[in-house]
């Protein structure tokens, strides 16, 4: 078994790029075909959209966005964002939302790819456009915000790498427009990056001023009130649908009090910060199987990936599992955002690297983020305990890693002794 994954990589790595990308490209069109007629043919079936069709259309009529029991947790600039969509008939609208969803995540792992395997970059999106289906599936379907959520996390590491503090602030204040639970990695990166924090304000106060655009910012500016009561009315969910870590507890029968779960989402918010200070933090002294680059210039990996990068994907890769962790409304679907990173590294593992160790135990992982997609009776089985599950392993796995590494030295897709010898590294 061992030798037919080593030859397929092999395989993989050894098709024309052209080829490679000609069906990462195929893939994507079929799909996005597939979930485009789908949703054209019903456009409300299985839609988590209702909600930010009724948002758009009570914020432009200035009625309250926050009413009873409903399911829009949201800043009020979501219904802003999503009125193009809304403006349009609902068989065309609601593809479209679904093909901005879908483009936006091509294009992340796509950037991502480049970035981190200049060389392999067509194979390497083949890998991840792969291994990304299967937690995309609902997301796709429904329209919810996972999928582009995902893509700008994965953006927002590329950007920090090469110091476009504006366009990272720009995506992370965008993230928050998406859903409020993403302060938690613009506070670890605002932390963590200094020269990202007056960028990160400036971008927060112009975003926080467009609602106020409204024809009536009285009403405007009391929904904002409405939904500071509303998110504190659902950081306390009730009922046992939440794939977080609580929930995984739960399923194991371990009921914690919400006193508990508070103190402990607190504590991993602090272990994740320390994390991420410790991954961007100026090394004293660089690994043996780092060098120069042939200019003389930042330090990288035998396959030319800058340490800025990989410091940069590790900490997004940190705040996401810390977010589907701990965030007490994490979904089963929502682990798309985690898959995103999972697909790419897998793929940088397997092309570039050939750790295949590695690389299979992250494939398995991206497996296991589609458990919602695969029925009976393997939902049933895994249903709010099995992505939970996994993920608190990579995040061991990623704490043991950074505190055993000297700080500043990259821990994922790092280099190896034997890589920089030019022979590849078949361990994990």
């Amino acid at each position: 078994m061992r030798a037919k994954w080593e030859r397929f990589g092999e395989f993989l790595s050894g098709l024309p790029a052209a080829r490679c990308l000609r069906v990462a490209v195929l893939i994507w069109a079929v799909y996005a075909g597939i979930i485009v007629t789908l949703v054209a043919v019903n456009p409300s079936g299985r839609s988590a959209t209702l909600e930010y069709q009724r948002a758009t259309a009570n914020w432009w009529a200035s009625k309250t966005l926050y009413a009873g029991k409903n399911r829009y947790l949201y800043l009020p600039h979501f219904a802003v964002f999503y009125t193009p969509y809304e403006l349009l008939p609902d068989r065309v609208g609601e593809p479209l939302w679904r093909l901005t969803c879908m483009g936006l995540l091509a294009w992340a792992l796509w950037a991502a790819a480049a970035r981190l395997a200049p060389a392999h970059r067509e194979a390497v999106f083949l890998v991840a456009t792969t291994l990304i289906l299967p937690s995309t599936f609902a997301s796709a379907r429904n329209g919810q915000v996972n999928m582009p959520l995902a893509a700008l996390f994965v953006l927002i590491a590329l950007a920090l790498a090469r110091e476009r503090w504006w366009t990272a602030a720009v995506f992370l204040a965008l993230t928050l427009v998406f859903k409020p639970i993403a302060i938690a990695p613009i506070l670890l990166c605002a932390a963590v990056y200094p020269r990202l924090r007056l960028p990160m304000l400036a971008s927060l106060a112009i975003a926080a001023a467009i609602p106020l655009a409204h024809p009536n910012p009285a009403y405007a500016f009391g929904e904002f009130g409405a939904f500071v009561a509303k998110l504190q009315s659902a950081g306390k969910p009730t009922g046992h649908s939440w794939c977080d870590f609580a929930g995984m507890l739960r399923v194991f029968g371990l009921d914690l009090p919400s006193t508990a779960q508070l103190g402990l989402r607190a504590l991993a918010g602090l272990l994740a910060l320390g994390l991420c200070w410790r991954v961007v933090r100026k090394a004293d002294r660089r690994p043996p199987a780092r060098r120069e680059d042939d200019a003389g210039g930042t330090a990288s990996t035998s396959a030319g990936v800058p340490d800025a990068l990989l410091q940069a994907f590790t900490v997004l890769l940190v705040s996401t599992v810390y977010l589907m962790l701990f965030n007490p409304r994490t979904e089963t679907n929502s682990y798309v955002m985690l898959g995103a990173f999972a697909a790419v590294w897998a793929g940088v593992e397997w092309i570039v690297f050939r750790r295949n160790s590695r690389a299979a135990w992250l494939v398995l992982l991206c497996v296991l983020l589609g458990t919602e997609n695969y029925g009976w009776p393997i939902f049933p089985l895994t249903n709010l305990w099995a992505k939970a599950l996994a993920a608190s392993a990579l995040g061991a796995w990623l704490a043991l890693r950074i505190i055993k590494s000297p700080p500043g030295c990259p821990v994922l897709m790092e280099v190896t002794p034997l890589a920089v010898s030019g022979h590849p590294a078949h361990h994990a």
